[in-house]
This record gives C-alpha cells, structure tokens and sequence, in this order.
C-alpha cells in the first residue's frame, strides 16, 4: 500500500495539483472504479492506501530528495560537467536564479535542473535607476 501511495503522490506532484486532491477526489474515484470492476471487497482495499494532505507532502519531498540524491551520485562519477545559470521572474517580479546542469550518463547528454531559488531583489528597470 506504500507503494501506491507513493505512485499517487509522484502524480500529484506532476500534475502541479494541490496535495488534498488525493484523498478528496482521487481516492472515492479509485475506491469506485474498483466497486464496479472488481467488487465491493477489492474497493475497501483501497481505503487503507494513505492519500493525506501530509502523507501527500511526505512523500513528493521523499521522492525529491531521493532525486537530488541521484543527481549528486552521477556528478560525482562523472569527469565533467557544464553549469549553466539563467534568472527568470515570477508573477511578482522578483528573481529566480535557475543553474542547469549537462553531463554525460550511459553514453549519452543528460540535462537536469541542479538548482532553482529565489533571489531578494526585484528584476524590473526600476530598481537600478
């Protein structure tokens, strides 16, 4: 049951949805098409798969740090590597700094996003004159 989960939260965190949807809309539809398919006693299953708002939260940050674990592993059996670092905005204005990373994995050009965090200034005209 961890195991699903786990699957759901993953495509929680994909779909950018708010982690409550699990256990609001995602679990009585899972609950329902099991009713129907397989029978009432498959459905209450189910029910023991942990959808919470915070078991939702817990599992997308166990899942990104074992990411960044990942990444840090192939850099560091890695010979090289290229960093490259771009600044975008939010809604609000204020800076993001984003630093991409290229290096080579199995044969081929892998690309991840090593690092995205905001910066404390504004980046309209405005500030610098």
């Amino acid at each position: 049951m961890t195991e699903a989960s786990y699957k759901v939260s993953y495509r929680i965190a994909l779909a950018g949805e708010a982690h409550v949807i699990g256990e609001s809309l995602i679990k009585p539809c899972v609950q329902d098409i099991v009713s129907c398919v397989l029978g009432e006693s498959c459905s209450k299953q189910v029910e023991s798969v942990s959808l919470s708002n915070n078991t939702v939260k817990k599992r997308i940050n166990d899942i990104a740090d074992d990411i960044e674990l990942e990444l840090i592993s192939r850099l560091q059996a890695c010979n090289a590597y290229a960093l490259q670092l771009d600044e975008s905005a939010d809604v609000a204005g204020l800076a993001i700094l984003l630093v991409f990373v290229r290096y080579d994995f199995n044969k081929k050009t892998e690309e991840d996003l090593l690092l995205c965090e905001s910066v404390s200034i504004n980046t309209t005209g405005g500030e610098y004159i």
